[in-house]
């Protein structure tokens, strides 16, 4: 079988592409499956031109390619997907679960492993809810704000009775970087917490800022923003902080074990989201698989499944408290746990995206989080 990946970049995770392939191959190493395919490659950039990655993937089929890997959005993939329909060869999606499909149904040669970023935004806001809170200030990148995870937040907030009273979007660049009007805020709303979405160096930002904002109020984050690739570079803040996460180090089982040794032994954070991504890739493919309909793989993260009706795979969800690493004046998780409302939310986040197929809304169309400067 020939095997293409499409590899995007990004200044946040300069290792991304790298990560992919490595978290695939060294699976399939894993599996006992190394060196039996023919693997190539190509970049994409940060995937955010549909018409350039319709190229290389026309490219990638011509010369033979069985299936081809990209990490993009599902807006990119339903855009090449006519490509894969005329060829008859299948298209996997790697993605963040930023964005939201525009299509109804499923997209008959495509599959999706998401990291599932939505669904966390709606699990950690079930999380606050539960713990008391109905009013709530949202904080967020420039960058951040064009994901889905910002309306999330809104939406979730709303049907579980929650008022969001104060919206605060951080300056497009750095250097007027301030919490201020945040600060503001909430030092007269007393009893108001407050959900973030930021990743990479804009967390970092966030919570070198945010010391009086989170030892006075509690704090809630979406996945990207307790990566724990970045978290340990992040001085803690003063006070614990919650996080819904696709996937942790801590996790105790079998699976991730082997992960945790295998992709480590290369690099020490070699085992992060995007080689999780690559690793499952190879497991759902095996030997010979091309339809992944109803199959199911033990992963790093647990069991992870293909739903048949929408070709997503279904994943766990994990609650984690953000606190201070015990070797330094950063961060880490721990109490890292399965969110029984998983399944829940999941239904309810397909509703939301159901209702947001009929609205115009615009989105960042690069795949999170692949910035170029």
């Amino acid at each position: 079988m020939k095997i293409a990946l499409l590899l995007p970049r990004s200044v946040i995770y300069p290792s991304i592409s790298f990560d992919i392939i490595d978290g695939f191959k060294q699976s399939l190493k894993n599996i006992g499956l190394e060196g039996y395919h023919e693997i190539v490659s190509a970049s994409i950039g940060v995937a955010a031109k549909h018409e350039e990655i319709y190229q290389r993937c026309e490219q990638f089929l011509i010369e033979g390619a069985d299936i081809i890997i990209g990490y993009m959005n599902p807006l990119a993939a339903e855009f090449v997907h006519p490509l894969f329909q005329a060829a008859d060869k299948t298209l996997l999606v790697l993605d963040s679960g930023y964005h939201f499909p525009a299509f109804d149904g499923k997209l008959s040669n495509a599959y999706f492993i998401s990291l599932q970023g939505s669904l966390c935004t709606r699990v950690i806001v079930n999380q606050a809810i539960e713990q008391g809170y109905k009013n709530f200030a949202f904080s967020c990148s420039f960058y951040d704000a064009g994901y889905r995870p910002s309306y999330i937040y809104s939406v979730a907030v709303e049907e579980k009775g929650g008022t969001i009273g104060f919206n605060h979007i951080t300056s497009l660049r750095r250097s007027d970087f301030t919490l201020a009007p945040l600060r503001e805020y909430i030092e007269k709303e007393e009893q108001t917490a407050v959900l973030v979405s930021f990743c990479g160096d804009m967390a970092e930002d966030f919570f070198n800022e945010s010391n009086t904002i989170s030892a006075n109020h509690a704090v809630y984050g979406t996945c990207f923003t307790a990566d724990e690739s970045w978290l340990k570079k992040i001085t803690y803040p003063g006070k614990d902080w919650n996080s819904a996460v696709a996937w942790s180090n801590t996790l105790k089982t079998p699976e991730n074990e082997a992960f945790l040794h295998t992709m480590n032994g290369i690099k020490e954070g070699k085992a992060n989201l995007f080689s999780l991504l690559g690793w499952e890739a190879a497991l759902f493919i095996g030997m010979e698989n091309f339809r992944f309909d109803d199959i199911s793989i033990d992963s790093p993260r647990g069991r992870v499944w293909m739903n048949p009706d929408n070709g997503f795979a279904e994943a766990p969800v994990y609650y984690a408290t953000v606190i201070k690493a015990k070797d330094t004046e950063n961060c880490e998780l721990k109490d890292v746990h399965f969110a029984s409302v998983t399944e829940a939310e999941r239904e309810s986040l397909k509703i939301n995206i159901k209702n947001m197929q009929n609205v115009e809304a615009n989105t960042w169309l690069n795949a999170y989080a692949c910035l170029e400067s």
